[in-house]
Order: structure tokens, then sequence, then C-alpha cells
């Protein structure tokens, strides 16, 4: 007797996150999009208080940071439970994500130059200005906000490249 001719199935794999590299995890890049979101909207409440020249200053990095969060979390759930449509969603969170952190880098750039556009100083304690240790405050913060996002929009566009390797393969 001769067994019964099994049925191939040819059920084809939903699409996944391209890997560049063997070491690339896109997991751990997603948990880093988001550690670096969650941190850029933190330096948002220093920056509520110390907004000069930029009066709504503070809602940049907020806005910033939950768009960061937002394209990790999509990330993170493409990467665990994979489709076409939520690999789509990613791509457009990602490339998002880099519009926005392109933009702020932008306009921390200028809060960044343009902060001397404040008073001389007028009033001085025992010869010593307050103003100056405010400027150097002011732009410690806004160099942070700038440093942090740069270094998110690196681990976006890790996630952009995978996304979309991943959807035109398949």
């Amino acid at each position: 007797m001769m067994p019964a001719p099994q049925s191939e199935s040819t059920a084809i794999s939903p699409p996944r996150f391209h890997r560049p590299f063997r070491s690339y995890d896109p997991e751990v890049v997603a948990i880093l999009t988001i550690l670096f979101g969650l941190f850029q909207a933190l330096l948002g409440i220093p920056t509520f208080f110390l907004g000069v020249n930029i009066h709504t200053l503070y809602m940049c990095p907020v806005f910033v940071g939950a768009v960061h969060v937002i394209g990790g979390s999509f990330a993170l759930v493409c990467e665990r439970s994979p489709s076409r449509q939520m690999l789509k969603n990613c791509l457009y969170s990602a490339l998002g994500g880099l519009f926005v952190g392109l933009s702020a880098t932008a306009v921390y750039s200028y809060a960044f130059n343009n902060i001397l556009s404040l008073e001389p100083c007028e009033h001085f304690i025992r010869n010593y200005c307050v103003r100056d240790d405010f400027v150097e405050i002011f732009r410690a913060i806004i160099a942070l906000l700038s440093i942090y996002d740069v270094i998110a929009l690196i681990p976006q566009c890790f996630i952009s490249f995978s996304a979309l390797k991943g959807l035109k393969t398949n």
C-alpha cells in the first residue's frame, strides 16, 4: 500500500522586518526608540520653565517624544505579531518620526542660537549676573534635547529601512 499524498500548504508567511545584519534585533531598536522618546518628553518639563525666546518651546520635546514612543511601540508590536498592515503602519509612524525629529532639530537650533536676544544684565548681585547662569542652563537643556533628538533619529532610520525592505521583499 502506498501512503496517501500529503497536501503541501502554500501559506505565505506574513511580512516581517528585514534584518540588514546578523546582530540586528528590531525589538531592541524599538525599545531604544521608546526610551529616547521618553527622555525627550521628560526634558519638556524644565523647558516649560525656561522657554524664554520661544514661549511654547516646551510643547516641541513633548510632541516629538510622543511621536518617537508611538513609532517604537508600533515597531515592537509589529515584531511580535507581524502582518502586512501593521508593517505599513510601522513604516508610516517611523517616517513621521523622522520628519518630526528633523523639524525639531531645526527648532532646537533656532532656540539655541536665539537666546542672546535677552536683555543685558541690569541687576548685579555682588558683581554677579544671574542672566548668564540662566543662559547656560537653557543652552545645556537645548543641547541635551538636540542630542537626544539626533540619537533617536538613528533607530527611527533603522526601523523605517527594515519595514520598507520587509514590505518590498514580500
